[in-house]
Formats: structure tokens, C-alpha cells, sequence
């Protein structure tokens, strides 16, 4: 009797183990947002519930946002594969609350989904190329082609984070919320990468 109760205990044991070590935990974002714009706090609200809709775990980081923490998340070595910043910057490059710039030469590892909120962060495809998002099939970079303003980029987020992310591809929830930013070229969205890729987290 003892024999079979040991038997059985082991392999009780056995099933946890293999479980435990099958178990993956779940794919994580970050949000930067800075308060350099006056709708940072929204912006940052939206996209965590957003990404967390995706499936990410989320967690945020708001108001004096530093380049250092934007690149100890880009150099992450674990599963973090999702990004959203919120900030002023350029053609190939995005800043911290400081002023200090990130670029393509600072970009590293394969991302899943990327979304920089700066004005022209799309005018190239040179961040998106920079975090891996080109050229495969469940990748994608979201930005701006053009100049926007802070309040055009708030109804724009609260649209796609809200209303539109989850219910199609990326490609189609930015084009819907673009849609509904009034006025003509307000919303110059850019998508780069894999135009049928949903966002959900792997």
C-alpha cells in the first residue's frame, strides 16, 4: 500500500514538474510617454489598455522619461517584444524628456510590434528596419510619415488603442482611427511591415 501511495505521489510530482516547465510567461510591452506633451498621461492610459487587450503584459513609464531606460528596455534579453513611446523627435530618431535622442544605430533585437508616437518617425523605414519589423510575417512599426500635433495624436490614440486595436490588422485599426481625426492629412499615419498582422501577443 505504502508503495502505490509513493507511486502515486511521484508521479503527481512528475505531471508538476513537466507542466512547470512547459509554462511560458506571457509576452510584455512598455509604454513611454513624456510629459512633454500635454496628453501624455492619456496617451500612456490608452496604450496600456491596448496592448494589454493584445494579450501584453504591460507596465508604463511616464513624465521624465530617459534614454537610458528607453535602451536598457530596446537591449531587454527577455520577452519583452512590444514597445509604445510617446515623445517629441524626428526623421529617424525619438527623444527622451531631456532632449536626448535615440536612433537606428541604438535600435537592436527582433520586435514583434513597435509604435513611436513622434512626429516623423515613419518618414523612413529607418527605425522600423532598426527593430527588426520589416520583412516578416507577425511584425509591424507604427508611425508618423509626417508632422502631427499633440491633440491630433490623442484622438488618434484613443481611436486605435481603444476602439480599433484587436478587432482587425494594426494596418486597418490605424487607418480607421486616422479616419476619425478631423481634418485632412491630421493623422499621417505609417505602417511598415506585415499589413495583416493583428498585434497579438505571441
Amino acid at each position: 500500500m505504502n508503495k502505490k501511495i509513493i507511486s502515486t505521489l511521484l508521479l503527481i510530482i512528475l505531471i508538476i514538474s513537466i507542466s512547470a516547465g512547459s509554462c511560458h510567461a506571457s509576452a510584455s510591452a512598455k509604454v513611454f510617454s513624456s510629459s512633454k506633451s500635454s496628453y501624455y498621461g492619456e496617451c500612456a492610459a490608452y496604450a496600456q489598455s491596448g496592448l494589454r487587450t493584445l494579450g501584453y503584459s504591460c507596465t508604463a513609464v511616464t513624465g521624465a522619461i530617459t534614454r537610458d531606460s528607453m535602451l536598457a528596455w530596446i537591449g531587454n534579453t527577455g520577452n519583452g517584444y512590444a514597445m509604445y513611446v510617446h515623445t517629441l523627435g524626428g526623421s529617424g530618431y525619438f527623444n527622451d524628456y531631456y532632449g536626448y535622442s535615440i536612433d537606428s544605430s541604438m535600435i537592436s533585437g527582433y520586435w514583434d510590434f513597435v509604435y513611436i508616437d513622434s512626429s516623423q518617425s515613419a518618414a523612413t523605414s529607418a527605425l522600423a528596419n532598426a527593430f527588426h519589423t520589416t520583412g516578416y510575417t507577425n511584425k509591424c512599426f507604427l508611425g508618423w510619415s509626417n508632422n502631427v500635433t499633440t491633440a491630433n495624436s490623442k484622438t488618434f490614440n484613443y481611436y486605435f488603442w481603444l476602439e480599433c486595436v484587436g478587432t482587425s490588422s494594426i494596418r486597418t485599426a490605424a487607418l480607421n482611427a486616422a479616419a476619425s481625426v478631423a481634418g485632412t492629412g491630421t493623422a499621417p499615419i505609417r505602417l511598415y511591415g506585415s499589413t495583416t498582422y493583428t498585434g497579438a501577443a505571441r
